[in-house]
């Protein structure tokens, strides 16, 4: 943990009575690894010269005579000087770079800067997220509230700051950043952001009394990653993609097996593609497709207008690819079906046909083969019972050549038989 230091007193006291002196002192705090620049609003007809210099060493950085500039050994890669300005840019950062940075004009000290080379801590969060930046400090247990000063900036913007009671926002985090001062009280001067938006992104540095006492750890970066949602809906509904406030946005889609193309691009005015202008609506930062199909099945991304990736939108339309497979199983099936149906009519016709023909089979073989008829048996009957009177009705007269009705009886076994001859 850092904690309150005289060399940094001593410092902050040269940096508030250095315009006294007649040069200009300023504080640079750069990451390790990001660009340093050294911007010195003073002209020079003469030479110039950069030195560097801290407790233990000095250092040139730079030399310029009559515009032929020489940069020395240990920044001969790093540093980039500025044509017509007093300036410099240093790149990479390394922690052994924090120090004391002049430039002079003809030997006479004209800007002098501080660089404190900070070690970063990165935090990532996705959009819409809440996320909490650590920082921390000596501070007095017993403070009264309105005494606590707090600082937090971002890329040398405010944020948020607490001083003598009085709670004053950056622009775009009012009502999303706040501040514990019971746990101020603590050593915890941590803050708090609501509803992280991709213009979050950045450098986050936490003061704590005055601007060159840093918490610990003296730098947090904030990277806000896309905002992930997985979306499973059916065949004919709507689809609200959030746009996340931004002033400009890019949404393209990507199918499974093509490739990504244009969904809309939403600034002041919208501009969508043919292939979803009927179908697309943005209202109040949502941008809203109706009439889901199975050709929106892939994903839908959201862009800001610096092309980063904010929002991935996953997509998968249910119950259009199941429709799809009961048409394809209802083929063979219906088929089956209509064989099934088929077959019960034919073997519905067919039966009564195979029952009349076997019967008439049957009828024929008896018709070939009879058996011979049996007349009943007339036991002990008398003469007059099996002998009927004959019939005395007139006859239709016969012509010659029908023989008559011969009729003889024959006796077998005291049984008597009546067999007609034609």
């Amino acid at each position: 943990m850092q904690q309150f230091h005289p060399l940094k007193n001593f410092l902050y006291l040269l940096l508030t009575i250095g315009p006294c002196l007649g040069e200009i002192l300023t504080p640079i705090a750069v990451n390790i690894g990001d660009t340093a620049n050294f911007t010195c609003n003073k002209t020079c007809n003469g030479n110039l010269l950069w030195t560097f210099d801290t407790d233990n060493e000095k250092l040139e950085v730079l030399e310029c005579v009559k515009e032929t500039c020489t940069k020395k050994e240990n920044f001969k890669n790093r540093v980039s000087p500025k044509p017509g300005a007093l300036s410099l840019d240093l790149y990479p950062v390394l922690y052994n770079d924090q120090g004391w940075y002049t430039v002079a004009c003809d030997s006479e000290r004209v800007c002098r800067f501080h660089l404190e080379a900070l070690v970063p801590t990165t935090v990532s969060t996705p959009v819409r997220s809440n996320i909490t930046l650590h920082c921390y400090a000596r501070t007095e247990k017993q403070i009264a509230d309105d005494n606590v000063d707090i600082l937090w900036k971002k890329d040398d913007k405010m944020v948020i700051q607490v001083q003598k009671g009085v709670t004053t926002y950056g622009s775009g985090f009012t009502g999303r950043a706040s501040l514990s001062l019971p746990h101020y009280k603590d050593g915890d001067l941590s803050l708090n952001i609501l509803g992280v938006t991709p213009s979050d992104k950045g450098l986050y540095r936490c003061y704590h009394r005055a601007e060159d006492m840093h918490g610990y750890p003296a730098s947090v970066t904030l990277n806000v990653t896309a905002y992930q949602k997985v979306f499973e809906k059916k065949f004919g509904e709507n689809l609200t993609l959030d746009l996340f406030g931004s002033d400009s946005v890019k949404v393209t889609f990507n199918g499974h097996d093509a490739a990504e193309t244009l969904v809309c691009s939403v600034s002041g005015s919208n501009t969508c593609s043919s292939d979803y202008n009927h179908r697309v609506s943005v209202i109040n930062g949502f941008l809203v497709l109706r009439d889901l199909t199975l050709s929106d099945t892939g994903t839908f991304t959201v862009r800001d207008k610096m092309g980063e990736v904010i929002g991935v939108n996953t997509v998968t339309v249910e119950g259009v690819t199941q429709r799809h497979h009961y048409i394809a199983m209802s083929v063979p099936v219906g088929f089956i079906l209509i064989c099934l149906f088929l077959c019960w009519q034919y073997h519905r016709q067919t039966q009564p046909l195979q029952y009349r023909i076997s019967y008439n089979t049957m009828q024929a073989a008896v018709d070939i083969n009879p058996e011979p008829s049996r007349e009943p048996a007339c036991i002990g009957l008398s003469q007059q019972e099996t002998n009927p009177e004959p019939d005395i009705r007139p006859r239709t007269p016969v012509e010659e050549t029908m023989p008559e009705t011969e009729r003889t009886i024959e006796k077998q076994d005291n049984t008597e038989k009546y067999i007609e001859v034609i």
